[in-house]
């Protein structure tokens, strides 16, 4: 009389390899019909007996190995089931579908997930999920996972970090990649124009400081870093405590009253050798006047009009103070 034992020979749990196996997406039609018991997935070798009544029970996929110990191989084979020293077995399966979504994966998980795929044997195995212990079918026939070719054979697990960028910006986290992206590109501009607009100031600045001794010279430049209105004070007084032998020579000594003009573009600020700009009549929108007279609205304008921040940095740098009437 032929042996008979049923064996669990699949479910969803997170196997050595790093992946799962969905059990409702096992096609049984193949198998069913047959379905070779052997050992370790020895495919070349003659099967030992093989599966009969295949059936899935909620996540788990069960078998009935039927050996007929008909010599002394399948005898020895019996007598280990019976013993103990072999409890387990494993599908050898033709995956179909994999799938990286986030639904699918459980904690640990480094490879997708088997959503569908078609079983053609199943062998005992002593040892489950060891690098003989799972076998796969491929375009390139049949071959046993192991360390070493695992990552030939099992596609990369590529996770979607549209997710965490649609939330970062305060979207849904379900958003379409394209309205990600149309979310993306103010920001994107934005973040090109104050650099732009950084890289002016410290143009200036660096202009601003020439002449003055290098200890001072690198004060100045850090403190402008952080504290526009400090920098340019100390520069004043650094220039006015400048002794009068090395102040470069002109033929006059009255400074220029300008007049500020309301819009200026990036363009006529670093344009070389342009002289300053008309400003407002009476001279009150002046860095000079709103450093001394009005800091709120002096901080106000670094803070929510960066282009006219520094267009009134470089007409000071030019020599436009403010002179009261």
């Amino acid at each position: 009389m032929a042996f008979k034992k049923t064996f669990v020979l699949s479910d969803e749990s997170l196997n050595t390899y790093g992946f799962r196996v969905i059990t409702d997406g096992i096609n049984l039609d193949a198998a069913k019909k047959n379905c070779p018991a052997y050992f370790n997935h020895k495919t070349w070798e003659i099967p030992l007996g093989h599966w009969e009544n295949l059936r899935k029970e909620g996540t788990k996929l069960l078998g009935d190995l039927v050996i007929e110990g008909a010599n002394e191989l399948e005898k020895d084979y019996i007598r280990k089931i019976e013993n103990g020293d072999i409890k387990a077995a494993s599908i050898g399966f033709d995956p179909m579908v994999w799938s990286s979504d986030d639904i699918n994966l459980v904690r640990g998980q480094t490879y997708p997930t088997v959503m569908s795929c078609e079983l053609f044997e199943a062998s005992l195995a002593p040892l489950p999920g060891n690098k003989n212990a799972l076998a796969l079918k491929t375009t390139d026939g049949f071959l046993t996972l192991s360390n070493e070719n695992r990552d030939n054979l099992i596609p990369t697990l590529k996770k979607d970090n549209m997710k965490e960028v649609a939330i970062l910006l305060g979207m849904n986290a379900e958003s379409t990649a394209q309205s990600i992206c149309d979310a993306l590109r103010p920001i994107l501009l934005n973040a090109k124009k104050v650099e732009g607009l950084e890289k002016t100031v410290q143009d200036l600045t660096k202009g601003m400081a020439d002449g003055l001794p290098e200890k001072q010279k690198n004060f100045f430049l850090e403190l402008s870093k952080t504290n526009m209105e400090g920098a340019l004070q100390f520069l004043a007084m650094s220039k006015e405590e400048t002794p009068a032998e090395e102040a470069p020579e002109t033929t006059t000594t009255t400074t220029p009253v300008v007049k500020l003009t309301k819009e200026v573009t990036i363009a006529s600020l670093i344009k070389k050798g342009a002289a300053p700009v008309e400003v407002a009549a009476d001279g009150k929108d002046s860095f000079d006047y709103l450093q001394k007279h009005n800091s709120v609205e002096l901080t106000r304008i670094r803070q929510d009009e960066p282009e006219k921040y520094t267009q009134l940095v470089a007409d000071y740098a030019k020599g436009v103070r403010y002179e009261k009437k």
